[in-house]
Protein backbone atom coordinates (compact mmCIF):
# COMPACT_ATOMS: atom_id res chain seq x y z
CA UNK A 1 0.00 0.00 0.00
CA UNK A 2 1.11 3.55 -0.71
CA UNK A 3 2.79 4.95 2.41
CA UNK A 4 0.84 8.20 2.24
CA UNK A 5 -2.50 6.41 2.25
CA UNK A 6 -1.36 4.00 4.96
CA UNK A 7 -0.35 6.94 7.16
CA UNK A 8 -3.70 8.64 6.50
CA UNK A 9 -5.57 5.44 7.46
CA UNK A 10 -3.71 5.18 10.74
CA UNK A 11 -4.14 8.87 11.57
CA UNK A 12 -7.87 8.92 10.74
CA UNK A 13 -8.53 5.67 12.63
CA UNK A 14 -6.80 7.01 15.73
CA UNK A 15 -8.55 10.39 15.61
CA UNK A 16 -12.02 8.95 15.03
CA UNK A 17 -11.58 6.14 17.60
CA UNK A 18 -14.73 5.70 19.67
CA UNK A 19 -16.89 7.86 17.39
CA UNK A 20 -20.04 6.52 15.72
CA UNK A 21 -22.27 7.68 12.89
CA UNK A 22 -25.24 9.81 14.00
CA UNK A 23 -27.91 7.75 15.72
CA UNK A 24 -26.17 4.43 15.07
CA UNK A 25 -23.53 2.08 16.49
CA UNK A 26 -21.60 2.13 13.21
CA UNK A 27 -17.97 3.23 13.77
CA UNK A 28 -17.50 6.69 12.29
CA UNK A 29 -14.32 5.67 10.49
CA UNK A 30 -16.48 3.67 8.05
CA UNK A 31 -17.51 6.95 6.41
CA UNK A 32 -14.06 8.39 5.55
CA UNK A 33 -12.95 4.90 4.50
CA UNK A 34 -15.91 4.68 2.12
CA UNK A 35 -15.22 8.15 0.71
CA UNK A 36 -11.57 7.23 0.12
CA UNK A 37 -12.57 3.99 -1.63
CA UNK A 38 -14.92 5.91 -3.92
CA UNK A 39 -12.15 8.34 -4.82
CA UNK A 40 -9.71 5.50 -5.43
CA UNK A 41 -12.19 3.68 -7.68
CA UNK A 42 -12.48 6.82 -9.79
CA UNK A 43 -8.69 6.99 -10.15
CA UNK A 44 -8.14 10.13 -8.12
CA UNK A 45 -4.56 10.91 -7.10
CA UNK A 46 -3.23 9.47 -3.84
CA UNK A 47 -3.29 12.94 -2.29
CA UNK A 48 -7.04 13.20 -2.95
CA UNK A 49 -7.64 9.68 -1.59
CA UNK A 50 -5.67 10.58 1.55
CA UNK A 51 -7.74 13.75 1.91
CA UNK A 52 -10.86 11.56 1.69
CA UNK A 53 -9.59 9.54 4.65
CA UNK A 54 -8.80 12.70 6.60
CA UNK A 55 -11.62 14.99 5.50
CA UNK A 56 -13.50 15.04 8.83
CA UNK A 57 -10.54 15.12 11.19
CA UNK A 58 -10.43 18.91 11.47
CA UNK A 59 -14.18 19.27 12.00
CA UNK A 60 -14.91 16.29 14.20
CA UNK A 61 -11.73 15.43 16.13
CA UNK A 62 -9.00 17.21 18.05
CA UNK A 63 -6.70 17.24 15.00
CA UNK A 64 -5.25 20.67 14.17
CA UNK A 65 -4.30 22.33 10.89
CA UNK A 66 -0.67 22.46 12.02
CA UNK A 67 -0.68 18.74 12.82
CA UNK A 68 -2.17 17.80 9.45
CA UNK A 69 0.19 20.13 7.59
CA UNK A 70 3.26 18.70 9.31
CA UNK A 71 2.23 15.09 8.71
CA UNK A 72 0.64 15.30 5.26
CA UNK A 73 1.63 18.62 3.68
CA UNK A 74 -0.11 21.82 2.61
CA UNK A 75 -1.78 20.33 -0.48
CA UNK A 76 -3.70 17.71 1.50
CA UNK A 77 -4.54 20.25 4.20
CA UNK A 78 -6.01 22.54 1.51
CA UNK A 79 -8.13 19.68 0.16
CA UNK A 80 -9.45 18.89 3.65
CA UNK A 81 -10.27 22.55 4.27
CA UNK A 82 -12.22 22.69 1.00
CA UNK A 83 -14.53 19.98 2.37
CA UNK A 84 -14.77 21.48 5.87
CA UNK A 85 -16.94 24.21 7.35
CA UNK A 86 -14.77 27.17 8.40
CA UNK A 87 -16.49 28.04 11.67
CA UNK A 88 -18.68 25.51 13.48
CA UNK A 89 -19.83 28.20 15.92
CA UNK A 90 -21.85 29.94 13.18
CA UNK A 91 -25.60 29.20 12.80
CA UNK A 92 -26.51 26.21 10.64
CA UNK A 93 -27.87 28.36 7.81
CA UNK A 94 -24.73 30.50 7.63
CA UNK A 95 -22.45 27.46 7.52
CA UNK A 96 -24.45 25.79 4.77
CA UNK A 97 -24.68 28.98 2.70
CA UNK A 98 -20.89 29.33 2.91
CA UNK A 99 -20.46 25.78 1.59
CA UNK A 100 -22.90 26.40 -1.29
CA UNK A 101 -21.47 29.78 -2.28
CA UNK A 102 -17.87 28.50 -2.25
CA UNK A 103 -18.53 25.65 -4.71
CA UNK A 104 -18.09 27.56 -8.01
CA UNK A 105 -14.49 28.40 -7.12
CA UNK A 106 -13.51 24.85 -6.15
CA UNK A 107 -11.09 22.82 -8.27
CA UNK A 108 -12.03 19.50 -9.87
CA UNK A 109 -10.22 17.55 -7.17
CA UNK A 110 -11.83 19.55 -4.38
CA UNK A 111 -15.25 18.99 -5.92
CA UNK A 112 -14.57 15.27 -6.32
CA UNK A 113 -13.80 15.07 -2.60
CA UNK A 114 -16.81 17.18 -1.61
CA UNK A 115 -19.21 15.29 -3.88
CA UNK A 116 -17.96 11.87 -2.75
CA UNK A 117 -18.47 12.90 0.88
CA UNK A 118 -21.99 14.19 0.27
CA UNK A 119 -22.94 11.22 -1.89
CA UNK A 120 -21.90 8.66 0.70
CA UNK A 121 -23.78 10.57 3.40
CA UNK A 122 -26.94 10.63 1.28
CA UNK A 123 -26.74 6.92 0.51
CA UNK A 124 -26.32 6.17 4.21
CA UNK A 125 -29.38 8.28 5.07
CA UNK A 126 -31.38 6.59 2.32
CA UNK A 127 -30.56 3.16 3.74
CA UNK A 128 -31.53 4.30 7.24
CA UNK A 129 -34.82 5.81 6.05
CA UNK A 130 -35.71 2.51 4.39
CA UNK A 131 -34.85 0.62 7.58
CA UNK A 132 -36.05 3.00 10.30
CA UNK A 133 -38.44 5.43 8.59
CA UNK A 134 -38.81 9.18 8.85
CA UNK A 135 -37.61 9.24 12.49
CA UNK A 136 -34.08 9.23 11.03
CA UNK A 137 -34.36 13.00 10.43
CA UNK A 138 -34.45 13.71 14.17
CA UNK A 139 -30.75 12.85 14.33
CA UNK A 140 -29.78 16.04 12.55
CA UNK A 141 -29.50 19.69 13.61
CA UNK A 142 -32.19 20.48 11.04
CA UNK A 143 -35.03 18.26 9.89
CA UNK A 144 -35.94 16.86 6.51
CA UNK A 145 -37.33 20.14 5.15
CA UNK A 146 -34.12 22.10 5.69
CA UNK A 147 -31.92 19.18 4.67
CA UNK A 148 -33.90 19.04 1.43
CA UNK A 149 -33.20 22.73 0.78
CA UNK A 150 -29.49 22.27 1.51
CA UNK A 151 -28.98 19.21 -0.67
CA UNK A 152 -31.04 20.66 -3.52
CA UNK A 153 -28.97 23.86 -3.28
CA UNK A 154 -25.77 21.81 -3.51
CA UNK A 155 -27.11 19.97 -6.54
CA UNK A 156 -28.00 23.26 -8.27
CA UNK A 157 -24.57 24.72 -7.51
CA UNK A 158 -22.79 21.63 -8.84
CA UNK A 159 -24.88 20.86 -11.92
CA UNK A 160 -22.67 22.70 -14.43
CA UNK A 161 -19.67 20.60 -13.37
CA UNK A 162 -21.24 17.14 -13.47
CA UNK A 163 -19.73 16.20 -16.82
CA UNK A 164 -16.18 16.85 -15.60
CA UNK A 165 -16.27 15.84 -11.94
CA UNK A 166 -17.03 12.32 -10.65
CA UNK A 167 -19.97 11.72 -8.30
CA UNK A 168 -21.91 14.92 -9.05
CA UNK A 169 -24.41 13.27 -11.38
CA UNK A 170 -24.94 10.41 -8.92
CA UNK A 171 -25.31 12.92 -6.09
CA UNK A 172 -28.02 14.81 -7.96
CA UNK A 173 -29.97 11.59 -8.55
CA UNK A 174 -29.67 10.57 -4.89
CA UNK A 175 -30.91 13.99 -3.75
CA UNK A 176 -34.07 13.74 -5.82
CA UNK A 177 -34.61 10.09 -4.93
CA UNK A 178 -34.28 10.69 -1.20
CA UNK A 179 -36.32 13.87 -0.92
CA UNK A 180 -38.75 13.78 -3.86
CA UNK A 181 -39.05 10.07 -4.63
CA UNK A 182 -37.69 10.02 -8.19
CA UNK A 183 -34.18 10.29 -9.60
CA UNK A 184 -35.13 13.20 -11.85
CA UNK A 185 -38.16 15.47 -12.09
CA UNK A 186 -39.65 16.01 -15.51
CA UNK A 187 -41.87 18.87 -16.59
CA UNK A 188 -44.82 16.53 -16.09
CA UNK A 189 -44.00 16.07 -12.39
CA UNK A 190 -43.52 19.80 -11.93
CA UNK A 191 -46.85 20.51 -13.62
CA UNK A 192 -48.53 17.98 -11.37
CA UNK A 193 -47.04 19.59 -8.27
CA UNK A 194 -48.35 22.99 -9.29
CA UNK A 195 -51.82 21.48 -9.49
CA UNK A 196 -51.56 20.66 -5.77
CA UNK A 197 -51.43 24.33 -4.77
CA UNK A 198 -55.10 24.62 -3.81
CA UNK A 199 -56.71 21.21 -3.74
CA UNK A 200 -55.55 17.65 -4.48
CA UNK A 201 -58.34 15.49 -5.86
CA UNK A 202 -58.32 11.70 -6.05
CA UNK A 203 -57.28 11.64 -9.71
CA UNK A 204 -54.29 13.85 -9.01
CA UNK A 205 -53.43 11.84 -5.90
CA UNK A 206 -53.34 8.63 -7.92
CA UNK A 207 -51.13 10.27 -10.53
CA UNK A 208 -48.78 11.57 -7.83
CA UNK A 209 -48.60 8.05 -6.42
CA UNK A 210 -47.97 6.45 -9.81
CA UNK A 211 -45.11 8.87 -10.45
CA UNK A 212 -43.57 8.25 -7.03
CA UNK A 213 -43.90 11.81 -5.71
CA UNK A 214 -47.00 11.50 -3.52
CA UNK A 215 -45.01 11.69 -0.29
CA UNK A 216 -43.15 14.82 -1.35
CA UNK A 217 -46.36 16.50 -2.48
CA UNK A 218 -48.04 15.67 0.84
CA UNK A 219 -45.13 17.20 2.77
CA UNK A 220 -45.30 20.42 0.76
CA UNK A 221 -49.07 20.62 1.12
CA UNK A 222 -48.97 19.96 4.88
CA UNK A 223 -46.28 22.60 5.49
CA UNK A 224 -48.05 25.18 3.33
CA UNK A 225 -51.37 24.57 5.08
CA UNK A 226 -49.69 25.24 8.43
CA UNK A 227 -48.50 28.60 7.06
CA UNK A 228 -52.04 29.29 5.82
CA UNK A 229 -53.71 28.33 9.12
CA UNK A 230 -51.30 30.45 11.16
CA UNK A 231 -51.63 33.38 8.75
CA UNK A 232 -47.83 33.51 8.60
CA UNK A 233 -47.57 36.40 6.17
CA UNK A 234 -43.82 36.72 6.69
CA UNK A 235 -43.34 33.22 5.28
CA UNK A 236 -44.88 34.20 1.93
CA UNK A 237 -43.87 37.86 1.73
CA UNK A 238 -40.51 37.27 -0.06
CA UNK A 239 -42.30 35.41 -2.87
CA UNK A 240 -45.11 37.99 -2.96
CA UNK A 241 -42.52 40.79 -3.26
CA UNK A 242 -40.67 38.96 -6.04
CA UNK A 243 -43.83 38.30 -8.04
CA UNK A 244 -44.97 41.89 -7.48
CA UNK A 245 -41.72 43.15 -9.01
CA UNK A 246 -42.40 40.88 -11.98
CA UNK A 247 -45.81 42.44 -12.43
CA UNK A 248 -47.74 39.48 -10.98
CA UNK A 249 -50.32 40.59 -8.43
CA UNK A 250 -51.85 38.47 -5.68
CA UNK A 251 -54.54 39.78 -3.35
CA UNK A 252 -52.61 39.87 -0.09
CA UNK A 253 -55.55 39.17 2.24
CA UNK A 254 -57.65 36.91 0.02
CA UNK A 255 -58.02 33.30 1.14
CA UNK A 256 -57.33 31.56 -2.18
CA UNK A 257 -54.30 33.58 -3.27
CA UNK A 258 -52.74 33.34 0.20
CA UNK A 259 -53.07 29.57 0.16
CA UNK A 260 -51.47 29.42 -3.30
CA UNK A 261 -48.61 31.69 -2.20
CA UNK A 262 -48.01 29.51 0.86
CA UNK A 263 -47.80 26.41 -1.32
CA UNK A 264 -45.54 28.00 -3.93
CA UNK A 265 -43.23 29.41 -1.25
CA UNK A 266 -42.85 25.97 0.31
CA UNK A 267 -42.30 24.26 -3.04
CA UNK A 268 -39.70 26.84 -4.06
CA UNK A 269 -37.85 26.47 -0.75
CA UNK A 270 -37.70 22.69 -0.73
CA UNK A 271 -36.53 22.48 -4.32
CA UNK A 272 -34.10 25.39 -3.74
CA UNK A 273 -35.25 27.03 -6.95
CA UNK A 274 -33.50 30.34 -7.62
CA UNK A 275 -35.98 33.15 -8.32
CA UNK A 276 -35.63 33.02 -12.09
CA UNK A 277 -35.94 29.23 -12.23
CA UNK A 278 -39.08 29.40 -10.13
CA UNK A 279 -40.48 32.19 -12.32
CA UNK A 280 -39.92 30.12 -15.45
CA UNK A 281 -41.93 27.24 -13.99
CA UNK A 282 -44.54 29.63 -12.62
CA UNK A 283 -45.20 31.20 -16.03
CA UNK A 284 -45.45 27.76 -17.59
CA UNK A 285 -47.83 26.37 -14.97
CA UNK A 286 -49.78 29.37 -13.61
CA UNK A 287 -52.97 28.23 -15.33
CA UNK A 288 -52.81 25.03 -13.28
CA UNK A 289 -53.11 26.98 -10.02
Amino acid sequence: MNQLIDNAIQFAAAKHAGQTRKGTDIPYISHPFAVAMMLKEHKQRDEVVAAGLLHDTLEDTDATKQEVRELFGQEILALILSASEPDKSLPWEARKLHTIEALPARTKEELALIAADKLHNLRSIQQDVIQYGEAVWTRFNRGKRDQCWYCMSLAHALKDRKEEVPFIQAFEKEVFLLFVGVEKMTNMEIELLFKCAYLVDEIEREELKSRGIEGFAEEVVAASRAVYRNRDYQAVKPLWDFLHKKGIEFEWNAEGPFRVLAFLSELKYRLAWPDEVFFKYYLKNRKKL
